[in-house]
């Protein structure tokens, strides 16, 4: 992916790190440090497939596992929860 141009504005797309963010069962996942390209220009980011599946599977498992644990504690079935991952 050298010399890649974005697709949208032409300008160079570089080496970067973003932050994602996932909202599903009302949770809401931020994945921090996600390793991507960025356009310089209008800031567009490309995530590689893989790492983007990655990124799915890890997801997935994290709102599986504080759903099941929120069925235990009926104080936070009904809220907005929100959990920060650190890559």
């Amino acid at each position: 992916m050298n010399n890649l141009k974005c697709p949208e504005c032409k300008r160079d797309v570089i080496v970067g790190r973003v932050e994602m963010d996932y909202y599903l069962d009302k949770i809401r996942v931020v994945v921090k440090n996600v390793p991507a390209r960025v356009c310089s220009g209008c800031g567009r980011e490309f995530i590689e497939g893989v790492i983007a599946e990655n990124l799915d599977r890890l997801v997935d498992r994290v709102v599986e596992d504080v759903n099941s644990f929120s069925k235990k504690l009926p104080i936070l079935q009904d809220k907005m929860r929100e959990i920060a991952i650190g890559v």
